[in-house]
């Protein structure tokens, strides 16, 4: 991927982050996007599901503001977070912050416990706006039978992330 690409998904991935807008990453955002995706999967906090998905969410804050926030003020202004994206992505600490999140999301989303995740239980979580989730679904779907195992699934997450979806 180009320096373009790869600052153009970072500042992609960065607005997706900034819950509130105000342009910085903070614990706050991490904490809001787990709320956000237990209400998309109507899964309580305060299962074990849902504690999994907070604690991953949580896990990914701590490993982005040790590795991107440079000046060490506890938070991560855009530049910081495009700055770093790169590095992130090619030596491998995306993957490791993603795993866990991959892993507590892909629980939620097979509502039916089998292991794998359809179209319409993907498409009752995941979304980003300006992205066809069908199209994404299809492609997520490496085997082609209509259902997406947990490794094409996290596949699936970390190429949308990277501009690669």
């Amino acid at each position: 991927m180009s320096q373009q690409g790869f600052r153009e998904s970072a500042e992609h991935n960065f607005n997706d982050l900034d819950t509130d807008g105000d342009g910085f990453l903070t614990r706050y955002d991490y904490m809001a996007l787990a709320q956000r995706r237990l209400e998309q999967s109507g899964v309580p906090a305060g299962t074990p599901e849902g504690e999994a998905v907070v604690e991953a969410f949580l896990n990914a804050w701590d490993t982005h503001v040790r590795a991107l926030d440079a000046d060490r003020d506890g938070r991560i202004s855009r530049e910081e977070y495009i700055r770093s994206f790169e590095s992130l992505v090619r030596g491998g600490d995306l993957e490791a912050v993603l795993t866990p999140i991959s892993e507590a999301t892909f629980a939620l989303i097979d509502r039916d416990r089998d292991g794998w995740i359809t179209a319409e239980e993907f498409a009752s979580v995941w979304s980003r706006p300006g992205t066809d989730l069908t199209a994404v679904f299809t492609r997520a779907d490496a085997d082609g039978d209509g259902r997406i195992s947990f490794e094409e699934f996290a596949r699936a997450r970390h190429g949308l992330l990277t501009g690669q979806a």
